[in-house]
């Protein structure tokens, strides 16, 4: 099992949270504590991608 950290793509915030791209499959969304922009989190086929969907 290897975890690898989630970043938010909008500050310097480095880790959102830790997942396993190889067993998570499916998009999440998540709000930055730092700088409370909404996050989208896709996984698929073992990568992760972040992308910003809503600011503050």
């Amino acid at each position: 099992m290897q975890e690898m950290h989630v970043a938010c793509p909008c500050c310097k915030n480095k880790r959102l949270f830790d997942a396993d791209p190889e067993e998570t499959v499916g998009i999440i969304k998540i709000k930055c504590p730092m700088c409370k922009s909404v996050i989208a989190v896709s996984f698929r086929n073992q990568k992760v991608r972040t992308e910003r969907i809503a600011a503050r």
